[in-house]
């Protein structure tokens, strides 16, 4: 398989630089977008998405809008999705409305979940859970700095 390519959905400058620099060192291809709506036009323009680490609050919407809008609109890819929040808790009665209010194709999108401030073991874990066996990323890194903080 050719290198995954991951779309990036966070409005914070840090998470997109230090999450990029990561997946790109473990052999990912990786396209940022900093708002629902440039994630929309990544999504639309042609290039094959395998993965989307969303970021469930950004400045023109929420994550659960994006996957909304994907349930939603015709000719849009569809890729699986790792949630990512720093004020959603996955197993808080509230996440589970709103990801009920999702249309089911939109629902079985989300396929993992990380909290903010998250550590890349953490995403590590995700993004095995999800790719599972289609990709093995190249050899693991030691770090020194293991949290991403949002500012």
């Amino acid at each position: 398989m050719d290198k995954p390519h991951i779309l990036l959905v966070d409005d914070d400058v840090f998470i997109i630089e230090t999450l990029t620099s990561y997946l790109e060192i473990l052999g990912y291809q990786v396209t940022a977008a900093y708002s629902c709506r440039q994630a929309m036009e990544k999504l639309s323009d042609g290039k094959k998405v395998h993965l989307m680490i969303l970021d469930y609050l950004m400045p023109d919407g929420s994550g659960t809008d994006l996957l909304q809008s994907l349930g939603n609109t015709a000719n849009m890819q569809r890729p699986p999705v790792i949630m990512s929040s720093g004020i959603m808790d996955p197993n808080n009665p509230v996440w589970e409305k709103l990801r009920n209010h999702l249309p089911p194709e939109s629902q079985a999108l989300i396929q993992a979940y990380v909290s903010k401030p998250y550590t890349l073991d953490a995403m590590d874990v995700a993004l095995h859970e999800v790719l599972g066996g289609d990709y093995i990323p190249g050899p693991r890194l030691t770090r020194q700095s293991k949290n991403i903080k949002s500012h």
